[in-house]
């Protein structure tokens, strides 16, 4: 898993939409996730238009989208 300094589980790609560090997403009490894009090493992989195919060649091991993780 990457996890940022915060604590907060980082699932880069898709445009951010299912990253709990995009700021949109709330914890069990409401209270917002820290916004953690600025300090993300995997910020890039947000951003790209064909995230799906560069996720299907990346060799990180630690990306939840990683197909080795996907079991």
């Amino acid at each position: 898993m990457i996890i940022d300094v915060t604590g907060t589980i980082l699932t880069p790609g898709n445009h951010g939409k299912d990253c709990l560090g995009n700021g949109e997403h709330f914890d069990e009490d409401g209270d917002p996730y820290d916004l953690c894009c600025d300090e993300c090493d995997y910020m890039m992989c947000c951003f790209c238009d064909n995230w799906e195919e560069k996720c299907k060649k990346c060799q990180k091991a630690e990306c939840p989208r990683n197909s080795k993780n996907q079991d």
